[in-house]
């Protein structure tokens, strides 16, 4: 039996595994926050690029959604998105970033971002962008 999609209730994307590549504790705070008030609880949290890479692989690509920040250290964003897309090139792939310049938006959508998200962001963009990556 399906439920109701419309009754006034947000839908909730309870079950939805993300992983959070962010160095920035009260952006990455943040981003868990607005996650957990859209019912995404399994939130796996990786300060560095390297730390995500290992984590994606220890989880096989187990993961609906990956939120990145563009600059951190180790492995940057971008690179992180690069190795992503030769692994997982279905995988949906949020970027967060402190410049919105033009060429970093460039660089991303060559690798096929799905969204990125100007930091300082608010709760309300992030959840706007996470609702329409996942389609609900």
């Amino acid at each position: 039996m399906t439920e109701p999609k419309d009754q006034g209730l947000a839908p909730t994307l309870r079950g939805v595994r993300v992983l959070l590549a962010e160095d920035e504790p009260m952006a990455a705070k943040l981003a868990r926050g607005v996650l957990r008030t859209m019912g995404i609880t399994e939130v796996t949290h990786v300060t560095d690029g390297s730390q995500a890479l290992k984590a994606l692989d220890a989880a096989d690509g187990a993961f609906e959604l990956i939120i990145s920040d563009w600059n951190m250290p180790k492995v940057n964003g971008i690179d992180f998105l690069r190795q992503v897309r030769l692994m997982h090139p279905n995988m949906k792939f949020l970027m967060l970033t402190g410049h919105a310049d033009r060429d970093i938006v460039l660089a991303a959508k060559q690798h096929r971002v799905d969204a990125y998200v100007v930091k300082p962001f608010s709760p309300g963009q992030l959840k706007a962008k996470v609702e329409t990556l996942m389609k609900f």
